[in-house]
């Protein structure tokens, strides 16, 4: 008899606990995006990535999926973005957030970046017809981290780009850097020696390179492309 009750009890406490569980679930509102950073050079067999970003009201929301629309016929992209709202003591303080989208092969054309909720205009972004049925003008170095490391008052900012050549035929070109509004946008240009006898191998890498001074303080999107097709993309804040 004992027995039984025991397991009854279990059953009504496992009961209680899921219904405590669901009520504690945070709820998903739409979140609304105040800004969007737009990498340039992006053709119509690119896969176009962007970031957007906005602010919560106090630290009850935290970020939660996203939605997107692409309208190819009226030249619109539309990012809905939702965030998970969570019960008890929310501290009243402003938050940031940020996301990167990932758009897809789009058409050309001048598209303009939408905010699902207020309907505003966040940017505009520009999709040009690509010159060569390749993926990219230019052969790009497997980048798997990037970053910039602030230098300090009147010190340069040192970006750093990390990954692993297949061979030990391949070899840094160039690295071209384009600063337009809040994006840098990079190009690891790679070539490769003439020898057919290379064999496949990993060869780790670590390249540092000195960024202009000019480039002024603030919230930049770092966008480094890369051989896999999967660009490098975080907001990073230059001091």
């Amino acid at each position: 008899m004992l027995t039984r009750l025991l397991a009854i009890s279990s059953v009504l406490m496992m009961g209680f606990g899921a219904i405590a569980d669901e009520t504690n679930a945070p709820k998903t509102v739409e979140a609304a995006l105040t800004k969007a950073y737009i990498p340039m050079g992006f053709d119509d067999n690119d896969r176009v990535q962007i970031a957007v970003a906005g602010t919560f009201k106090n630290t009850c929301y935290k970020v939660g999926p996203h939605a997107l629309k692409v309208d190819a016929e009226n030249k619109t992209i539309t990012v809905q973005q939702q965030a998970y709202l969570y019960g008890g003591v929310c501290l009243q303080m402003f938050v940031p957030f940020s996301e990167i989208i990932d758009v897809g092969i789009v058409p050309s054309g001048d598209y303009k970046v939408l905010d699902s909720k207020s309907g505003a205009t966040l940017a505009n972004l520009k999709v040009d017809r690509g010159n060569n049925p390749g993926p990219d003008d230019f052969l790009y170095a497997p980048v798997t981290d990037a970053y910039i490391v602030n230098g300090g008052e009147n010190q340069k900012h040192i970006l750093a780009l990390a990954g692993s050549f297949g061979d030990r035929c391949s070899d840094f070109q160039d690295i071209t850097v384009h600063v337009k509004d809040d994006v840098i946008v990079v190009q690891p240009i790679v070539t490769r020696a003439a020898d057919v006898s290379c064999a496949p191998e990993k060869v780790r890498f670590l390249k540092t390179i000195e960024l202009d001074s000019n480039i002024a303080h603030g919230m930049y999107m770092l966008h480094v492309r890369s051989l896999n097709g999967q660009a490098i993309n975080k907001l990073v804040d230059l001091e």
